[in-house]
């Protein structure tokens, strides 16, 4: 009994990333019969600068992730449908005859980084709620002890690095302007989410005592 118990739970959390995969391979496949990608080429190809392409796809991605709670999924869906519209729209701008695919790795590594970044600020995330119990706190505290600094991180890399380079800004230098804005952003929250992490925890400690006290 004491064996079977951790199996099972452990058996619960892969079986739930299983079927989140299996319904990101259907999404996939259904995507792929509906011709989505065409259809996304056909309406946006003459329209939107491949330039804004990686932000655009980053932000869609954290959506999707944030949405499903699944990183995967995200990825499972997105990269089938990002891959040839990207290739299109540069195609039809003239950025792929000069050997230059630095917005179709940008683009890439937009739905990787969104993905994660979606993931990791869900609270119906499985790493999330993991965390949240192993470490012995509330759940809804935990997920807003977390979300300042995930905002902080994401909103720099996004608005002081990835568009900025999209735009032809060296990527080094996005690199310095993010690091730096986060390095000011924690100066100036630091001290406040501390109070809220100190508060949170005294929350979670009062509701332990009247737990305990109720048996």
């Amino acid at each position: 009994m004491k064996l079977s118990t951790p199996w099972v739970s452990g058996a619960r959390f892969t079986f739930i990333a299983m079927i989140i995969l299996v319904l990101a391979w259907s999404m996939s496949e259904i995507s792929r019969e509906l011709h989505t990608a065409d259809f996304l080429i056909a309406s946006l190809g003459e329209t939107i600068p491949a330039s804004a392409l990686p932000a655009a796809i980053f932000v869609l991605a954290a959506f999707t992730a944030f949405s499903t709670g699944s990183s995967w999924g995200a990825m499972g869906i997105l990269l089938p449908l990002v891959l040839p519209l990207c290739w299109a729209i540069m195609g039809s701008q003239g950025l792929t005859s000069g050997g230059d695919y630095a917005v179709l790795y940008a683009s890439v590594s937009g739905v990787l980084a969104g993905a994660v970044w979606g993931d990791h600020c869900s609270p119906i995330s499985d790493t999330t709620v993991m965390s949240s119990l192993s470490a012995g706190c509330d759940h809804i505290e935990h997920v807003r002890t977390q979300l300042p600094y995930a905002v902080l991180a994401g909103a720099a890399a996004l608005l002081f690095g990835t568009i900025p380079t999209s735009l032809g800004l060296p990527w080094w230098v996005g690199m310095l302007l993010a690091a730096t804005v986060t390095a000011l952003g924690l100066r100036l929250l630091g001290n406040r989410l501390r109070i809220i992490a100190r508060r949170a925890t005294r929350r979670t400690k009062m509701a332990q005592l009247r737990c305990a006290g109720m048996f």
